[in-house]
């Protein structure tokens, strides 16, 4: 409380500062101050006190995001999804092939759905549009999963995130080829209008969700941009299960 009296004295031109002469208000800013250089846990206090404010409210804010897009989120029908189909929890994790700690976000969802044995797991492809190469290698993941199924996705994955140098059509190729399939019918698959609609549905998704870029991670409860160890969602969807 004397934290929030003191900062609502601090605004300029509020009622109780315009009621004063010009003396009188150098007068208070003086007294102010010293107070303020004699307790400086005031400050703090405030800083504190508005910050708790300000993630409480973008919190209600996420919470209302997930809540409006839920379908899109947990139940589209094309998304890969492992774990346990049943869960009773479901993660879901949007990954960039292109993005710096996409790889170490994807490990951490999927090795903590391998942990769990209760976990749901959906895989999201959102690459960056701006970013070429992101937006091959994410049509190169979905033609794989339409063509073979979620086995040689997952492969297909891991193969991207390793490669070196730019996922050009040469890369993509050897990928494919690595995986057993016809790198020509993989490459007619990528350009389908079918997984591009994805894409596009995906990408708009995460501008709804204001995810920024890749890695996220969604939980029915709680969003998470960037990338977090596998113990930290562990802990994150033991919460979502004590809040059920």
């Amino acid at each position: 409380m004397r934290a929030l009296i003191v900062l609502t004295l601090l605004a300029a031109g509020t009622p109780a500062l315009a009621a004063l002469t010009a003396e009188e208000r150098t007068a208070f800013r003086a007294e102010l101050r010293a107070y303020l250089m004699d307790h400086p846990e005031v400050i703090r206090e405030a800083l504190e006190g508005a910050e708790a404010r300000r993630m409480a409210r973008y919190a209600a804010s996420d919470l209302d995001l997930i809540a409006a897009h839920a379908d899109e989120l947990f139940h589209a029908p094309d998304d890969w999804t492992g774990g346990n189909p049943n869960g009773d929890v479901t993660l879901v994790s949007f990954i960039d092939y292109r993005a710096e700690d996409a790889a170490r976000a994807l490990t951490a969802a999927l090795e903590t759905a391998a942990k769990d044995g209760r976990l749901r797991l959906v895989v999201k492809d959102a690459p960056d549009p701006g970013n070429p190469e992101a937006l091959r290698a994410a049509r190169f993941a979905q033609a794989v999963l339409r063509l073979a199924g979620p086995d040689a996705y997952g492969a297909a994955q891991a193969g991207l995130f390793a490669a070196k140098g730019p996922l050009d059509r040469a890369a993509l190729d050897r990928i494919a080829g690595a995986l057993g399939l016809d790198p020509a019918t993989v490459a007619v698959r990528m350009d389908a209008p079918d997984i591009a609609a994805k894409l596009a549905e995906t990408q708009a998704l995460a501008e709804a969700l204001d995810l920024g870029a890749s890695p996220a991670q969604v939980l029915d409860r709680t969003l998470v941009r960037g990338d977090v160890p596998a113990v930290a969602l562990s802990r994150m969807v033991e919460a979502m299960r004590r809040k059920k």
